[in-house]
């Protein structure tokens, strides 16, 4: 693809125009139609061609407010660093041995999982 823009029609519904001319009221980082249009079919290419690393989740209002706040006091630069270092400190390496532990416990418990002990050797046996 060559470095000039090339122009294509792009017919939407009234209620599409409407709920795009609404979004771009209230986000200002977006200065037209055809840049949000652009960021959308970037956004959706990626996420079918990258095999998906990308996750769409509802947060609570009063949770995307504070991180709002935490955005707009320069602690992250954008909603998705607040998320992504929340899941970060989250899932950290001992969080992820708890994972573990609990999933060895529940495969003992359903009988998935047996350790023996056999003199000066221990054996597992798993389904």
């Amino acid at each position: 693809m060559d470095d000039e823009n090339e122009r294509i029609t792009l017919r939407l519904e009234k209620d599409n125009l409407q709920l795009i001319d609404a979004f771009l009221e209230g986000h200002p980082e977006f200065r037209n139609r055809s840049q949000l249009c652009r960021n959308a079919v970037q956004s959706f290419i990626d996420s079918v061609t990258h095999g998906g690393n990308q996750v769409s989740i509802r947060i609570p209002a009063r949770v995307l407010e504070a991180i709002d706040h935490l955005v707009s006091e320069g602690y992250f630069n954008d909603r998705q660093d607040a998320i992504v270092q929340a899941l970060r400190e989250h899932y950290d390496a001992e969080r992820i041995k708890e994972f573990q532990t609990t999933k060895l416990e529940l495969k003992k418990a359903k009988g998935e999982h047996i350790e023996l002990k056999m003199g000066d050797r221990d054996e597992v046996v798993s389904k």
